[in-house]
């Protein structure tokens, strides 16, 4: 799988004591335009899992590139890593908090259909809202680096 080129996100969502979580997440797709659906699927292990399964929905930001600190932050299982990160609060009630810098864009999603597939669950969410902050590139990952597409 790691012969695919894939667009970094973080995904984002709030704890039990509305600390925000997050996790790094390169297996993102769209699945309708109308209405407007995504997917993402996260490792069953992800700490952050059971608080966005809980919560019905979460944020996808867009990394733009030139941000893999950002991404392998996020990836990483510190209790500290949104520490320094600028945060907005989200539109819709079930998202995620909203990352400010690093991104080019985010949409919020309030899951529809959780699918238990292998070490994964794969989460199915209705597009409710999101923006375009930026005209960079995506960050991409392939063969187990980050690279430019230009």
């Amino acid at each position: 799988m790691g012969n695919l080129a894939a667009s970094v996100t973080v995904v984002t969502t709030y704890g039990e004591e509305h600390e925000p979580l997050g996790l790094t997440v390169s297996a993102f797709s769209s699945v309708s335009l109308d209405p407007p659906i995504v997917l993402v699927c996260i490792d069953k292990s992800a700490h952050s899992l059971a608080s966005v399964l809980d919560r019905g929905g979460f944020t996808v930001n867009f990394l733009s590139e030139g941000n893999g600190d950002l991404a392998m932050t996020m990836a990483s299982k510190s209790s500290e890593k949104f520490s320094g990160v600028e945060l907005e609060t989200p539109s819709s009630e079930q998202a995620g908090p909203v990352l400010t810098q690093g991104v080019f864009a985010h949409f919020e999603c309030r899951t529809r259909d959780s699918v238990d597939a292998g070490d994964h669950w794969v989460l199915i969410a209705d597009v409710l809202g999101g923006k375009v902050v930026g005209d960079q590139g995506p960050l991409v990952y392939y063969n187990r680096s980050f690279v430019n597409i230009q």
